[in-house]
């Protein structure tokens, strides 16, 4: 073991020492209990914050007990301060609280009923980590330390009903098939690239995750495992500015952060920026194909080093003006961008059943990534004079231009190739552009009734322009268009739906019904003329049914039912054929059709003071499921391309808890374990494959308050080796710890400090894929240690946040294009900042 390795061991060891000290002693306590104001009765589980006078920045924070009780301490300074008590559905209430002897009592707190609350009932958990509402669960970075200073794909894998794998692929239930919306709104870069996107996210910026795994009518029946909504803006409205400027320097690269919000009289604005650098640690990969019943190409063996990096820029601006109490204009414009470099040297040996060689050569890759999002939006709402009854009208426009430049150029050939072997420079060039329009209206049906209703019109257009330049291998000629191999596509569709949403909450019941219609149209074109056009037609009734019914104020017991539709991206459906090398092809499918899943789920939560568990259990079915699937043609060469092919049965456990331990320590666990069941008729001469079997992961994650106002964060977790249709995923690990300590007047100035994966780094990812015709085995390595640090700075008084509308447009859209560490271009930075150690 290095020296540095013993360094960072002595300290975790002396952390979790510290981890058994006595809990702080305080100077001040606040005590008292908080009841209804009409029936007495006590208020579980509100919330109290004690704040300085003339600020919005909470010096503490606690829950009353199931009791109404509470205790709040502090180690204040002596004078005034801000009691404000927080409950849903109630009025906020404010008292002043002067610190000056030891325990203060309050006495009795009453509570009003708030008559302009708006908000749909929730159950909120300790800390606010997680709230289970009817149709979604929800996990607050905002109140976990831990978003500070990493990513938002690290902060993940503490979101219940979502896996981050060690090689960074999401699922959302299991499923890859889900989308990403920002704020509501549908991000198609995010979307398209999760992976890729949110390993450059700063957490911090966040405010919440939310996981829509049971999406109603009002959303497009698009998105089979649902919703992955990233909230950064909250619906409230103050006054005043803040800016907050961070920078977060580590051995992986560093970046700058901006954000600020400001208010101007009715208008209000809020901004986000941030640009950045990452470099790929070095890495090795190998792969070894074995072809049954080929004598002489019957092993193919690989070994090779890659290298990477990028930059990455994200911003957004969100403006709204309240024109009046009844009409509210918002604006928002916002940009993902992502440009990277790699290069990979390999070497390839085939030999035959006896173990000579048969030919070998050796294979040079440079690859240069690009991928961008644009989008702008516009949400005009109205509210009515009758309460709770409102108009939104709403346009969006979005376009995510992408390409993968390559160049691949082979020497050191032996043997006797059976390929006729040319040096190849593509040039893909994507771009995915939108426009969509929608019209929404609610309106209360009585005290507990409620109609929703609207209409939506999306024109979308898929453009994929392919070039190849070839050139014979070995020699130093100029590159010339290989037109065979070139193709331009293009993919229009016309998708229009209609809604209508029934919800009704009596008492402890709540109920959501809704039906929804949507008519699509597709017309495929070539403009090159290589290929026949097409036009095709859809439509499709889409049903949800939600039901929850609190057994008590803060326990809640969900089910719902949906049907979610998948339509393939541009990646997926794309004819051009890539060749990364001589034995491995992949190209798109233009007649695909979109998927169906029928998903069932039922949870149950609950939620305290000191202990909060939630447990959700879901059950997927799909036929014609879209998929990607591998195959070896007549020339003997590894083919990947998709299908209308998964038939799939899923059963699904998850199980989130966060537990207070004491007073300053507190203990968050994600678990989730799985069946699953996948088949595929005829999807290669008739071939027909199929693999069950079992898997699951888990995160925890211990947080520790320690003197001198530091915070001390440990986490770890990781996952099974995964079936897939045609063989087995990578199993991962990872672990980290990280400390803070906040500064200056209303804790201004915050500090970081932060280590990953520090005893053992390296780690091995392997995956197979088995056929009846061939067995494909990979292995990628690399060392992930991770050290930064971060530094975040505040300035200004007050949280002046955008006030949004209560619609805007959602687009649960497209199946298919994240990236991942094994892209085939070998582009772009494929490992998250989380970390890991395969199996």
């Amino acid at each position: 073991m290095n020296k540095l390795n013993k360094t960072l061991l002595t300290t975790i060891l002396g952390a979790g020492s510290i981890l058994t000290l006595p809990a702080q002693s305080y100077k001040y306590n606040v005590t008292g209990t908080v009841k209804d104001s009409l029936s007495g009765t006590p208020e579980p589980y509100v919330t109290l914050r004690l704040l300085r006078q003339g600020s919005a920045q909470a010096i503490a924070a606690v829950t009353s007990d199931a009791d109404g009780r509470f205790l709040i301490s502090t180690n204040a300074a002596k004078g005034p301060y801000t009691l404000e008590v927080i409950s849903l559905g109630k009025a906020t209430l404010s008292r002043t609280v002067t610190l000056a002897d030891s325990t203060v009592n309050v006495g009795t707190l009453l509570l009003q009923e708030n008559a302009t609350e708006l908000g749909e009932a929730t159950v909120t958990a300790q800390r606010q980590l997680v709230k289970a509402e009817v149709d979604r669960l929800s996990y607050s970075m905002k109140d976990d330390p831990d978003a500070q200073t990493n990513s938002l794909l690290d902060m993940l894998r503490k979101v219940p009903m979502v896996t981050v794998d060690g090689e960074d692929n999401i699922t959302v239930n299991g499923s890859s098939g889900f989308k990403v919306y920002v704020n509501g709104k549908p991000s198609q870069m995010m979307s398209n690239n999760p992976s890729l996107i949110l390993k450059n996210y700063p957490a911090s910026n966040v405010k919440q995750v939310e996981v829509i795994t049971d999406p109603g009518a009002k959303y497009d029946a698009e998105g089979t495992a649902g919703i992955l909504n990233i909230v950064t803006q909250s619906e409230t409205k103050t006054s005043g500015y803040t800016f907050s400027p961070s920078v977060n320097p580590s051995n992986r690269g560093i970046s700058f952060n901006m954000f600020g919000m400001a208010q101007f009289d009715k208008l209000t604005l809020s901004a986000y920026y941030g640009v950045g650098y990452n470099k790929r640690p070095d890495g090795t990969s190998s792969s070894e194909r074995e072809t049954y019943g080929d004598d002489t190409y019957h092993l193919l063996r690989s070994a090779g080093t890659t290298t990477g990096n990028g930059t990455f820029q994200y911003g957004n601006l969100d403006a709204s003006y309240e024109f009046d109490d009844k009409n509210l204009l918002t604006l928002s414009a916002g940009l993902h961008y992502y440009h990277g470099n790699s290069t990979a040297l390999t070497t390839y040996d085939m030999t035959n059943v006896n173990g000579a060689q048969v030919y070998g050569y050796q294979l040079a890759t440079k690859s240069k990534q690009r991928n961008e999002g644009y989008d702008v939006s516009a949400d005009y709402q109205h509210t009515f004079g009758k309460e709770n009854q409102m108009l939104t009208l709403s346009y969006r426009f979005e376009t995510s231009p992408s390409s993968n430049t390559s160049t691949t150029i082979y020497s050191e050939l032996t043997g006797d190739v059976p390929y006729a072997l040319e040096d190849r420079y593509a040039t893909p060039d994507n771009r995915s552009s939108e426009h969509t329009a929608q019209a929404d209206f609610t309106t209360p049906l009585g005290k507990l009734h409620t109609l929703s209703t609207g209409v939506k019109y999306i024109y979308r257009l898929n453009r994929s322009d392919n070039t190849e330049d070839t050139r014979t291998s070995g020699s130093t000629d100029d590159f010339m268009r290989d037109e065979d191999n070139s193709i331009l596509y293009r993919h229009r569709a016309d998708i229009a739906a209609a809604y209508g949403e029934y919800t009704l909450k009596a008492g402890d019941v709540s109920a959501r019904a809704g039906l929804r219609y949507e008519w699509s149209r597709f017309d495929v074109s070539y403009p090159d003329g290589k290929r026949d056009a097409f036009t095709s037609h859809f439509s499709d009734l889409v049903p949800s049914l939600n039901l929850s019914y609190n057994l008590k104020p803060t326990m809640l017991l969900r089910a719902g039912y949906n049907l979610r539709i998948g339509r393939p991206s541009i990646s997926y459906l794309s004819p051009y054929v890539s060749r990364p090398t001589a034995e491995t092809q992949s190209y798109g499918n233009p007649n695909l059709d979109s998927e169906k899943a029928h998903n069932f789920e039922m949870s149950f939560g609950t939620f305290g003071q000191k202990l909060s568990l939630n447990v959700s259990l879901n059950y997927m079915l799909q036929t014609d499921g879209m998929t990607a699937y591998s195959f070896l043609d007549d020339s003997n060469i590894m083919t990947t391309t998709y299908g209308n092919l998964m038939h799939t049965k899923s059963l699904r456990l998850n199980v989130f808890m966060s537990w207070m331990i004491a007073p300053g320590t507190s203990l968050s666990v994600n678990a989730d374990g799985n069946y699953a069941d996948y088949k595929a008729y005829h999807y290669y001469n008739d071939a027909t494959a199929h693999n069950s079997g079992f898997g699951g992961n888990g995160f925890f994650g211990l947080q520790q308050t320690l003197p001198w106002k530091l915070k001390l964060n440990v986490y770890g977790g990781g996952g099974l080796r995964s079936k897939m249709l045609q063989g087995t995923s990578a199993g991962y690990s990872f672990y980290g710890l990280s400390l803070s300590r906040s500064f200056l007047k209303e804790d201004r100035l915050t500090l970081t400090a932060q280590a990953g994966n520090f005893i053992k780094p390296k780690r091995l990812y392997r995956s197979t894929t088995t056929t009846e015709t061939f067995r494909n085995e990979s292995v990628n390595s690399s060392d992930w240690m991770r050290f930064g640090i971060g530094i975040r700075f505040r300035l200004g008084s007050l949280n002046t946040t955008v006030k949004k509308t209560s619609r805007t447009i959602e687009n649960s859209d497209v199946v298919g294009g994240q990236s991942s560490a094994t892209d085939g271009s070998q582009g772009g930075d494929g490992q998250g900042s989380g970390g890991g150690m395969g199996q």
